[in-house]
């Protein structure tokens, strides 16, 4: 029998580290998404947002918000706008 393959996974902060000043996309609890340039973020998976808009199931912007920042506990995910676009 051979041994099951082992993939190596980048450590969480480093990948949110990659994502600073660069468009992403949140994901909240309650079905919102959030569009903005990552500014900020801690161990929390608090975030700050600049140029942030609140997204409609479409993907288009519903409400302009400028800078704003997100509870860790309300993410369900983040990903690069590069890859949700």
């Amino acid at each position: 029998m051979s041994k099951p393959q082992q993939i190596k996974l980048s450590v969480p902060i480093k990948i949110m580290t990659r994502m600073l000043n660069k468009e992403v996309v949140a994901r909240l609890k309650g079905g919102v998404a959030v569009r903005g340039v990552l500014s900020a973020y801690d161990g929390c998976m608090n975030l700050v947002l600049d140029n942030a808009a609140e997204l409609d199931n479409s993907g288009e912007p519903l409400a302009r918000y400028g800078r704003i920042l997100i509870r860790g506990s309300q993410v369900i995910y983040v990903s690069s706008a590069e890859l949700t676009a």
